[in-house]
């Protein structure tokens, strides 16, 4: 049976207006969990300056945050490790249960399409165990106290 190409046409249009808005959405959220994070080089942990020599303060607090980066710098690497992990398998089961679905209807690859785009960005914008802003933040805090320092802030929440 020979199938008419305004038919095939209009198919194929449906299928990459219904992919691009999908990718919209996908872009849209990505890029809504992209947000302003401030510089841990600009953290200062509170102490009371009158009674801290701050000269020695600056010192110990740019040693720390020293190891701060260094830590923040694996975390991330993990996290991002962490994130493609979770987008892979988000993909493979968006893809399965996105086929199954559209089958019903005889759209098994549309279907698949999309479950698939789906559940990479659900697996992409899974939460991780890192919290970008407070776990360097807290480990600057715990290396002031080491070099002696009360802080007066709770952890991570300096200025």
């Amino acid at each position: 049976m020979k199938q008419n190409p305004h038919t095939i046409a209009t198919g194929v249009m449906r299928r990459a207006r219904r992919t691009a808005g999908v990718i919209g959405v996908a872009s849209l959220a990505a890029l809504s969990a992209c947000g302003y994070q401030p510089s841990l080089s600009e953290y200062r942990p509170v102490v009371d300056s009158y009674n801290t020599d701050m000269a020695a303060y600056e010192i110990d607090r740019a040693q720390c945050v020293n190891v701060g980066l260094q830590a923040q710098a694996e975390y991330e690497r993990q996290q991002q490790a962490q994130r493609e992990s979770n987008m892979t398998i988000g993909l493979i089961v968006g893809a399965i249960a996105g086929a199954a679905v559209g089958s019903v209807s005889g759209d098994a690859g549309d279907g698949a399409v999309v479950g698939g785009t789906m559940g990479a960005l659900e697996g992409g914008l899974a939460d991780t165990d890192y919290d970008p802003v407070t776990s360097p933040r807290k480990i600057v805090d715990r290396c002031m106290k080491n070099h002696g320092y009360e802080l007066l802030s709770d952890l991570g929440k300096g200025m």
